[in-house]
């Protein structure tokens, strides 16, 4: 007699317990994660011979009329400063400080903090003129925490390929 009734409490327990959850898939307020992104735009530097020889690199990036110069010297310093500044919303990708100069290089160009529309990149070594570009970026928005949720950020990866 017992196992009908404990067979009818469990059958009741769990259809209380179903009820209850496709209850709470209504339209209440929704939760968003809060995991964080920025707008920027990276700009892939690609050597043919893969090698940055040494002496005084000068990158220069004009987005939307705003000139940021930026000053490295190879091989690299570990402990150097930032080479676009402290502040700057231009940073420069350094790769392989430790290592022997042959396999150091600038990686990249990153303009962070917005969705400029026109960037032009200018690259010299010892104030001679490596290679240039110009860039009209097609963004990619995306919204990390979900379609309804902030923050709503823009990005997009273009390649500068060198000619030097």
């Amino acid at each position: 007699m017992r196992t009908p009734m404990l067979f009818s409490c469990s059958l009741l327990l769990a259809l209380s317990t179903s009820l209850s959850v496709v209850g709470c898939a209504g339209s209440g307020p929704r939760a968003c994660t809060e995991i964080g992104c920025g707008s920027s735009v990276s700009i892939e530097l690609l050597k043919r011979d893969g090698v940055w020889g040494p002496g005084a690199y000068t990158v220069t990036v004009v987005a939307d009329g705003e000139t940021t110069t930026c000053s490295v010297t190879m091989p690299l310093s570990c402990d150097a400063p930032p080479p676009c500044g402290e502040n700057s919303s231009v940073v420069i990708g350094l790769s392989g400080c430790a290592l022997p100069v042959e396999q150091q290089s600038l990686s990249g160009v990153e303009v962070i903090g917005g969705a400029p529309k026109r960037i032009e990149v200018q690259i010299a070594l010892d104030g001679q003129g490596l290679s240039e570009a110009t860039f009209t970026p097609e963004y990619r928005t995306s919204r990390p925490n979900g379609p309804e949720c902030e923050p709503e950020c823009t990005q997009t990866v273009e390649q500068l390929v060198m000619k030097l």
